[in-house]
Order: structure tokens, then sequence, then C-alpha cells
């Protein structure tokens, strides 16, 4: 952004598009080192599979996908975003023949929440979850969601669910599991 800098005050800016450029490289290098947090930290969690067209090794943006054995998708980010505060998208996203690709079998409708035996890509599931983080997200932030991730896998669900319009939601007059 700065071409020059006095040492002092005086400052003299980029004219050029270069005075918008924050060190790209340097944003996709932290983008690669959130992915290697998370993909290590569910390394050890069997029951997670994460989702890759390309391979392990292919360059990635901020984004990881995965389905989680046992769980419907969408009880699970229901889980997440109640019990943990984390936010995830569910279900198909916008590319409903890659999801299929990816889960290796036609991807069903919605089933009924809490139904956490079903298959990913099989009778009531919503078929995979995603993670999105950037550059700012903290290394905090990545160990909450690895955290959360296992003690579901681990736990089950704190709370009780149940299907509303689709979606998996918290059974607020439920008692607690």
């Amino acid at each position: 952004m700065v071409r020059t800098a006095d040492g002092g005050v005086d400052v003299a800016w980029h004219t050029t598009a270069a005075r918008h450029e924050a060190g790209f490289d340097a944003l996709v290098e932290r983008e690669r080192e959130l992915i290697a947090a998370v993909r290590a930290g569910l390394a050890d969690v069997p029951q997670v599979r994460l989702l890759s067209l390309f391979g392990d090794d292919a360059p990635r943006v901020g984004v990881l996908s995965f389905v989680v054995d046992g769980w419907n998708s969408s009880h699970f980010a229901a889980a997440l975003s109640a019990e943990y505060g984390i936010g995830v998208w569910d279900g198909l996203f916008c590319a409903h023949p890659l999801v299929r690709t990816l889960l290796d079998s036609e991807a069903s409708e919605p089933g009924e929440c809490g139904a956490p035996d079903q298959a990913p890509g099989g009778s009531g599931s919503l078929n995979a979850i995603r993670i999105s983080f950037g550059a700012g997200t903290p290394d905090e932030h990545v160990e909450r969601f690895v955290r959360a991730v296992r003690e579901l896998v681990r736990d089950g669900a704190r709370w009780s669910y149940r299907t509303e319009d689709g979606r998996c939601v918290p059974d607020r007059g439920a008692t607690a599991h």
C-alpha cells in the first residue's frame, strides 16, 4: 500500500491497484494453515469423513465439507449451532450433483430430525456439512469447532431436537438428554 515512508508521519500512497493490496499470499497461507488445523483436529475422529473432489493434497480455500457417520447432517448442524454457538451449512449446498458424487450415493430428501442412525446419503439424511473460515478466523475458533465435533460424536447431543419446516431445530419444550 505504501511506496515510501519518511520515518515520521509523511506517507506516500501508491496510486495504482497496489494501494489496495494487503498481502494476498499471506491471506492464502493463513487459510491453508486453518484448513490444516481442522483436518489434523478431525483426523482422529473416525466417524468424520472429509469430502474432497480433488483429493487431500489439492489447494483449498477456507471451506471444508464433511459427513459424520451416524448423524443426520441437519441434526449435527443444529447441535453445533444451539449447543456450541457454531454456525455451519448443511445439505446439498448449491452443488447437488457434486455433493451426490462426493457422497458416492444418491442424496435423499430431508428426513426427520433426531434420526442420527441414518447413514450419510441414506434415507433421512440431509447429506453433508460445510464449515467456512477465512484469514481473520482466530485459532481459538478452529479449536472450539474441533472440540465441539469430538464432543458431539462421543457424547451425542445434549438437547432434544425436532423437525420444523424440513429443518432440525432445538425442541425447547422437551427435556434435555
